[in-house]
């Protein structure tokens, strides 16, 4: 049966005692395949055995386990097991039960799908298994179960091979089965687009409109995707998600779908919308890219790559296999950019490197490193910021790592070892020579957000059908109570029938408003729930109720996304004050107290125990990583080697050898003796091909010597060999770069390879990772997550599948966020059962980075359409609250009159007070001041600024302030992100006790747009105490604020109001404040917008009626009401008029003091427990200490402390006379007692300790241990005196110079070492000659002349030795021709470096 047979015991593997068990014999029988490499599967039987061996197992992760082994032979079993399925009945008992074994619920596992894939890889790999199973009688003869498996397995490998979606034989085997009539072929069929297309219109040049008469796509929409570049499929999941240097540089338009599906190539409806949301949201992050590199919005100078890192750490933490170190232009580091908290280059974060001569964009890059916390190295070399790079193309792989060997040599003739990510101790000035040497581009920002987009494509990508498809593609609403909610449901204790549902009745229980309780039913009765929140109904608190009654009636897993950190926070805080302790937030940036603790990553790190079977996976990963690492490395050393004629692996030649055998032949002639002889050159150095090849690649010409065996060839080969030494220098370098490639064509490939494999690796170990967190989710009720993070942990969120979905603020969240939120239904789990979103599509569409996608570029994509907005407008059943606690009434008709005519005011919102020290509640405040910010006609994406708003927002702030209001209960907020930076600028200008508080997504956006080097450094992060919230109204909603100073910034001639014309922005902007709304703006502006004059002439006529707009900010003294308003128009009359919040009366009140209040009218600190520090009247009180009665010298504001008054002058104990001295020193004996032992009078005083005489205070000599002011002087074994100071000397240690006279005649300038020998000579050496100079130190020795020696005369004509050769004869005394005899003899350089070289020998 087996090729090698066991040699010991029965050669067929039976027992040698007792007879085995069936079933003991086929486990054995498998085992011996699986880990004998010599075993040979010979026939049918063997491969029945094989796969009755794997059904053994009853765990089917154990098997997938053994198979994937790499000591053992498992794919190759498989292989050879499926190469004897010939006939259906092999089919059914060979290949089926493997495909069984491989497609289960358990190896669907996150810890185990990347080891099953590649099991499945292996079937796929094999050819002819599915022209084997198309044929008519395999397919007729496959049971439905059998059918089953096969299309399961079918789905997996379209998932996850590219190639099997593209492959004709796969379509060929899906559509027999469709023809079949086998059931289950439908989400196949579609993952493989085989639906019959529906017909797109006729492309005419013009655009399509539809029914709402929204301009449509231009004609390239119309034309099908694939071919447009090296990343355009017509199937989606075959797109890579990064964009490729071939899409980036495609100068025509991608295919993307328009939301009324006219130019729709996808029959099946589920299919198309994933295939739809995952285009426009790629294009989303793609075309911002485009925009970047185009405008170059944040541009870094002269970044070269000057090293390559392979790294990987022992514990498995996540490392880039190959990074290249990008160095930047050593400007940027006395820049002093505060890395730690700047946005710039972020990990992940998408770079071009761009010609800075051409604007060609020359590699595209991820960055991978970005350190900050190491001084002197990385992003804080002073040399110029590093940070590491790394690239998917093999061929930017290829260059960089070129690129690294020519800057290293450019360095290397600067005398610089070595450049690295650490400085480099170099002169400036030298540095700066080496700087502009290297290969150099100037580096482009291209994202700093793509890596949030990739969880949620890559979830896309991984989907095969949208979760209930009836409601949320089929616009269904029939499918009654979600199936896990039961009939009767318990609230506060009491149980209602939802059949028969009493809204009074639980209104009374619950103490429910009617629209509340409404919003319950609709939502236990709809497996798709929708419920619109108007501002201030309580969107959060109905959403943490509904979650509640879920926890109380149900055992059912619920998870809550949110689309901000912000809200998210809020939504469990809510249930946590309910008292759910099963709660896991998922993500970081949490600011909540209450919920850090919950945090999966802080659960994670208490459970540090992994199972048993995921610490050998882990283990087994970590080692392969670890080889796979050593290879990288080996490869990149190969490739970092200097190429030469013969090395590295056998070098130029045998690429000349191939392309160019002429000229190979020429230069190796050189090595073999010519006659007998072999050709020399200069001093006799023997000439062979590696340095003839050497001098042609330096751009020598042809050497005479050579010309003779040249003329000997042909005529052809002459000119050959001629043409080749009559390239220029420019060619060859390219020549040899070229040959270069060639040589390590292959090892680059295997490099490749290899960072692919360590990348898969890398994502396994973390799948494996994310095992622990697996087993805390399992425990878990209520689980949290932002909509990335509920992609980016998709695999484990849906292990278990939460079957209620609760989407927070649905309306400001894109549709493909909520889908990949969303648990697919198939054979392990049901999948999501329940979807409810709350929130409101008449306030802020979702972001998107590109304007032609949103519904305001009437392009027809209308991407910003939320799918809460798309299922409202598609008439799908909803609620609505309707109750509003938030605004006064009269803020409150704003959004009423214009929005939400049916809101209702909760009662408690007519009892919110006035605004404290403000006429009216509500004011605009009118203005002509132009706005700040490019052309008022430009487009929308350029930021615009009001310094005028920006300075009367903050003196409106002050004024509140000095109200008596909290800095919690203020917030500013504008339209723009560049008035939100303009404001805070103001803010920390003229209020320094008060700090600028803004949220994470507004300090994203400030810090995007500021210029490369530039940090905000005056923006905090978190919120501090006395913080005052500045934010744009995007980033606000879903917050409120007691009182909202708002800057509308547009003021303009032209009527151009730019985001202001947005219906839904206003009726943000005017929901924001409970008790005050203050907004600063230009009327006329707002009113004669073409574009929004129609929404903000209602609001401003009423206001008008109402008396509330004004010219100046109305300010009443609330101490002084009767004096009526005083209306301020310009910032700087704020101080002028109400310098303290009040008016500018004198206060006069009595302090506690005595004295009347200095200060002017404020309407804080009525009592004036605080104000007395201000009191600036002589003190007369008396110091409490003070005998003598004299009155206070300081002013009333002032602590009297001790009497400073000067009395007369008095003799202390030790008879010193004391001068003048202050009252408190002598008012009484224990006084002066205590004065007297610091007596100033200098005397001489010999110390009994140290025995010094020396001058010091009297009052020193009177302490018990007496400080001797002297020094040492004590003589230590080096022969000098101790200079330390004598009370302060510890340890006798000498600071002077050694001095002593060296050898070479120097002196050492060292620190005094007593007698250890002097160590060697430090200075520079002094040997010189007429040719060249010594630059090494004294103590080294010296590398001779070898020039020829210059000295001659004219009797013993010239030397024949060279420079540095000690000379053989004695100098010439003779007097030369036509001169006086002297007495000075001309040493000969001989004898000089002779003797140099002699004392450096002698000093080592």
């Amino acid at each position: 049966m087996f090729e090698s047979q066991r040699r010991r015991g029965n050669l067929k593997g039976v027992p040698r005692r007792g007879p085995r068990q069936n079933g003991d014999r086929t486990r054995a029988m498998f085992t011996k395949l699986l880990k004998d490499e010599n075993a040979v599967m010979r026939s049918r039987a063997d491969a029945l055995k094989f796969t009755e061996g794997m059904m053994s197992f009853d765990s089917k992760a154990e098997l997938l386990l053994l198979l994937d082994d790499e000591r053992y032979c498992g794919p190759l079993r498989l292989k050879e097991s499926l190469t004897f399925v010939d006939v259906a009945d092999d089919v059914e008992k060979i290949l089926i039960p493997i495909l069984s074994c491989l497609v289960t619920r358990e190896t669907n596992r996150p810890l185990y799908k990347r080891p099953r894939n590649r099991m499945i890889s292996t079937i796929n790999s094999i050819p002819g298994i599915y022209t084997m199973l198309n044929e008519p009688d395999v397919l007729e003869c496959l049971t439905p179960q059998s059918a089953g498996i096969l299309i399961a397995y079918l789905e997996t490998t379209v998932l996850t091979i590219s190639e099997a979606r593209s492959s004709f034989e796969i379509k060929r085997l899906v559509r027999g089965l469709t023809s079949n009539k086998v059931g289950g072929t439908e989400k196949l069929s579609a993952l493989l687009l085989l639906d019959k297309p529906t017909n797109l219109r006729s492309a005419s040049g013009s655009k399509l409109d539809d029914d709402s008469g929204v301009v449509a796509c231009w004609v390239s929409d119309q034309q099908e995707p694939g071919g447009r570049h090296d990343n355009d499929f017509k199937n989606f999941r075959d797109i890579q998600l990064v964009p490729t240097h071939d899409e980036i540089l495609c100068p025509t338009a991608p295919w993307l779908p328009l939301a009324s599906q006219d130019n729709s190539f996808i029959e099946n409806k589920e299919i198309r919308m994933l295939d739809a949301n995952f285009r426009l949201l790629r294009e989303d992050a793609v075309s911002s890219m485009r925009n970047n590199l185009a405008e170059k919005k944040r541009v870094w100078h002269n970044a070269r790559i000057i090293a390559f890192t392979v790294g990987f750490d022992d514990e498995g933490r996540k490392a880039e296999p190959l990074s290249f170190l990008v160095q930047l232009d050593s400007m940027y580091a006395k820049k002093g950019i505060n890395w730690e908290r700047s946005r710039a280059l972020p990990h992940d974060g998408v770079i071009a490197l761009i010609n800075p001569n051409d604007n060609n964009i020359f590699k595209l890059g991820t960055i991978s490193i970005r350190k900050f916390r190491e001084k002197g190295a990385w992003l804080c070399n002073k040399q110029g910021p590093v940070i590491g790079v790394s690239f998917q193309r093999i061929e930017d792989i290829q260059s960089s790592i070129d690129e690294v060997l020519h800057n290293i040599e450019v360095a290397s003739k600067a005398n610089l070892n070595s450049i690295s990510c650490k400085e480099s101790n170099i002169d400036d000035n030298v540095w700066m020579t080496v700087e502009s040497s290297f290969l150099s581009y100037d580096l482009v920002e291209v994202s700093s957000s793509f890596f949030s987009y990739k969880p949620i494509l890559s979830a896309l990508q991984d989907m095969c059908s949208i979760p209930l498809a009836r409601e949320l593609v089929f616009l269904d609403a029939t499918g009654g109570r979600p199936s896990y909610i039961p009939p009767r449901i318990k609230i506060n204790e009491m149980y209602f029938d939802l059949d028969d549902w009493s809204n009074e009745e639980v209104m009374e229980s619950a103490s429910l408003d009617k629209s509340q309780v409404e919003a319950l039913h609709h939502t236990f009765m709809s497996r798709v729930a929708l419920i619109q929140g108007p501002p201030g109904t309580g969107k959060t608190f109905i959403g943490s109720l509904i979650s509640k009654i879920i926890r109380d009636n149900t055992d059912e897993c619920i998870m809550c996304i949110c689309y901000t950190n912000h809200a998210l926070d809020q939504f469990l805080e809510n249930l946590h004050d309910q008292g759910e302790r099963k709660i896991v937030r998922v993500g970081g940036r949490c600011k909540s107290d209450k919920i850090k603790c919950y945090n999966l990553k802080e659960l994670s790190r208490q459970k540090t125990e992994f199972s048993a079977e995921a610490r050998k996976r882990k283990k087994s990963v970590i080692e392969k990583l670890k080889e796979c690492d050593a290879e990288i490395k080996r490869l990149t050393e190969q490739l970092s080697q200097p190429i030469s004629w013969q090395k590295p692996r056998g070098g130029i030649s045998s690429v000349l050898e191939i392309e160019n055998p002429i000229v190979y032949y020429h230069i190796m002639s050189l090595d073999s003796l010519i006659d007998g002889f072999e050709i020399v050159g200069k001093k006799n150095k023997r000439i062979d091909s590696e340095s003839l090849f050497q001098h042609w690649a330096k751009g020598g010409r042809c050497p005479d010597y050579v010309m003779p065996y040249i003329e000997v060839e042909d005529a052809n080969s002459t000119a050959e060999i001629l043409g080749f030494w009559s390239i220029d220098k420019d060619e060859r370098r390219c020549l040899v770069e070229r040959w270069r490639k060639t040589l390590f064509e292959d090892t680059y490939q295997s490099l490749h390879e290899e960072i692919s494999a360590f990348e898969a690796l890398c994502s396994e170990r973390d799948s494996i990772n994310r095992e622990r967190d697996l087993q805390i989710l399992r425990d878990a009720k209520v689980i949290g997550a932002t909509t990335c993070g509920a992609a980016k942990y998709r695999d484990i969120l849906f292990e278990n599948g939460p079957s209620v979905v609760i989407v927070e603020e649905a309306g400001e969240v894109l549709e493909p966020h909520i889908v990949t939120a969303l648990c697919e239904a198939n054979a392990y789990t049901e999948g999501t059962k329940h979807l409810i979103l709350i929130g409101d599509h008449l306030q802020l569409r979702p972001k998107v980075e590109s304007f032609k996608l949103s519904a305001a570029s009437r392009m027809g994509y209308n991407f910003d359409y939320s799918m809460f907005e798309r299922l409202i407008k598609s008439e799908f059943p909803s609620a609505m609250l309707q109750v509003q606690h938030r605004m006064r009434p009269y803020i409150s008709d704003f959004i009423r009159s214009q929005t939400y005519p049916s809101l209702i005011d909760h009662p408690s919102t007519h009892d919110f007070q006035d605004v404290k020290g403000v006429e009216k509640n509500v004011v605009f405040l009118d203005h002509d001041n132009p706005e700040q910010g490019g052309d008022a006609d430009s487009i929308e994406t350029k930021t615009k600024a009001n310094a005028y708003e920006a300075q009367m927002c903050i003196e409106i702030v002050r004024y509140l302030l000095l109200q008596g209001y909290k800095h919690e209960q203020i917030t500013v907020l504008t339209p723009y992100v560049g008035q939100v930076l303009k404001i805070i600028q103001v803010l920390k200008a003229s209020m320094h006790d008060v700090n600028a508080y803004i949220s994470e997504l507004d300090q994203e956006v400030i810090q995007s747009d500021l210029l490369e080097g530039d940090d905000a450094n005056f923006v905090l992060e978190a919120n501090e105490p006395k913080s005052i919230r500045c934010s744009s109204i995007d980033n606000f909603q879903g917050e409120e604020s007691d009182i909202v100073v708002m800057s509308l910034v547009r003021s303009n001639k032209r009527g151009t109001i730019g985001f202001l014309k947005e219906a839904q922005r206003v009726n943000v902007l005017l929901s924001r404040a409970k008790i005050g709304l203050y907004m600063v703006g230009n009327r006329k502006t707002l009113c004669q917008s073409p574009a929004g004059g129609h929404i903000w002439n209602p609001i401003l006529n009423k206001l008008e009626r109402d008396g509330c707009v004004l010219k100046g900010f109305p300010v009443v003294c609330q101490l002084h009401p009767t004096d009526g308003a005083i209306h301020i128009p310009r910032p700087e009359e704020f101080k002028k008029c109400c310098p303290n919040g009040g008016c500018t009366r004198p206060c006069n009140s009595r302090l506690s003091c005595g004295h009347s209040c200095p200060m002017a009218c404020h309407p804080t600190d009525k009592e004036h427990r605080n104000t007395h520090r201000f009191c600036v009247e002589h003190c007369r009180r008396i110091p409490s200490e003070c005998p003598f009665n004299h009155p206070c010298t300081k002013l009333c504001n002032e602590k009297c402390g001790k009497c400073e008054t000067t009395v007369q002058s008095i003799t202390l104990l030790c008879g010193h006379i004391l001068e003048n001295p202050k009252c408190h020193e002598v008012r009484n004996d224990e006084a002066i007692t205590e004065r007297s032992k610091r007596c100033p009078e200098r005397i001489i005083h010999t110390f009994k300790g140290c025995g010094h005489t020396c001058r010091t205070t009297c009052g020193n000599t009177q302490t018990e241990h007496p400080i001797c002011p002297g020094k040492c002087d004590v003589a230590m074994d080096c022969g000098h005196l101790c200079v330390n100071k004598c009370a302060a000397c510890k340890k006798h240690a000498c600071n002077k110079k050694c001095e002593r006279l060296l050898l070479c005649g120097h002196s050492c300038n060292n620190v005094c070492h007593g007698e250890t020998p002097c160590p060697p000579c430090s200075h520079a050496c002094e040997n010189t000659c007429v040719h060249s100079k010594c630059t090494k130190k004294c103590s080294k020795q010296c590398t001779s002349c070898t020039h020829d020696c210059e000295w001659e005369c004219e009797h013993q004509g010239r030397c024949s030795l060279v420079c540095g050769a000690p000379c053989l004869r004695l100098p010439c005394n003779k007097v030369r021709h036509g001169e006086r005899k002297t007495k000075k003899i001309k040493a000969f350089p001989h004898l000089y470096i002779n003797l140099s070289f002699l004392l450096s020998l002698a000093m080592q």
